[in-house]
């Protein structure tokens, strides 16, 4: 892409499924998108508070980025461990703020974390189970169950009771 230059970050996966759903397959960083926004911010920033050797032991990918060539002359090169990391703990509140959002409108409609996984996964751009595993998706939305004091989709101690009696006995 004329006039942009590529930087490449290591990031998780889901992260880049994001990225890519939201900004396109190939992500230019402008300042009017809040993503990108985060970005410029990142590249003012000179200051490095890890003198150790970078870390890609949580990063499981690597996301190619776009940044205006003028923008990034005069910003600096500034990316290092301490903005990367940054970058991706803003975008991973991003993802997951938009995840339990849209999980709790859909709970409310239809009480089924499964049955509301794929049409969330959908609204996302997380559609691969590679990106983000459901199992991990679950256990991510019971915490946030649990920390926002909601109540839990699925109780194991109380089990639903049946009417006992003739069926045409209960009102519909």
């Amino acid at each position: 892409m004329k006039g942009y230059i590529p930087v490449e970050i290591p990031t998780k996966r889901y992260i880049k499924a994001y990225l890519c759903a939201n900004l396109g397959e190939k992500p230019i960083m402008t300042s009017d998108h809040k993503i990108g926004n985060k970005f410029y911010d990142l590249l003012h920033n000179k200051r490095n508070e890890r003198k150790s050797e970078f870390s890609n032991k949580r990063y499981n990918a690597k996301v190619r980025l776009f940044v205006n060539y003028h923008t990034f002359t005069h910003r600096g090169a500034n990316l290092h461990e301490t903005n990367i990391k940054n970058f991706n703990l803003f975008v991973e509140k991003e993802v997951k703020e938009k995840f339990y959002d849209l999980m709790d409108f859909y709970i409310e409609v239809l009480p089924s974390f499964e049955a509301n996984l794929p049409l969330v996964r959908k609204k996302l751009g997380i559609i691969l189970d590679d990106d983000w595993s459901d199992d991990s998706m679950k256990k991510d939305y019971y915490r946030h169950r649990l920390e926002k004091g909601l109540p839990l989709l699925y109780n194991k101690t109380s089990a639903r009771t049946v009417p006992s009696g003739n069926i045409s006995d209960i009102a519909f």
